[in-house]
């Protein structure tokens, strides 16, 4: 088990769901938190990326997700997720 991979919050890695690899990259001077889109709305927190820090994590496919940051209540951006890919911001 690599111990540099993360998982969504409330997602065990044992779970029976198809995962992909994606990067995080943050390099603002705050936090940027990863939420759910479920039914065109914001879900749960799926994680958070700390400033100038870089995250590996495994989500489940076809995940659609938004970016907040620390700044705004309002998503910076929404992505479906693509394997392999390296998300960063800004």
């Amino acid at each position: 088990m690599d111990l540099s991979i993360n998982y969504p919050y409330g997602i065990p890695f044992w779970s029976d769901i198809d995962f992909i690899s994606v990067s995080f990259v943050n390099n603002e001077d705050h936090e940027i938190f990863i939420y759910f889109i479920k039914h065109k709305k914001i879900d749960k927190l799926a994680g958070i990326i700390f400033p100038q820090q870089k995250k590996k994590y495994k989500f489940p496919k076809n995940s659609i997700l938004a970016i907040i940051t620390y700044k705004s209540k309002k998503p910076y951006s929404y992505i479906k997720l693509q394997g392999g890919w390296t998300y960063i911001y800004p």
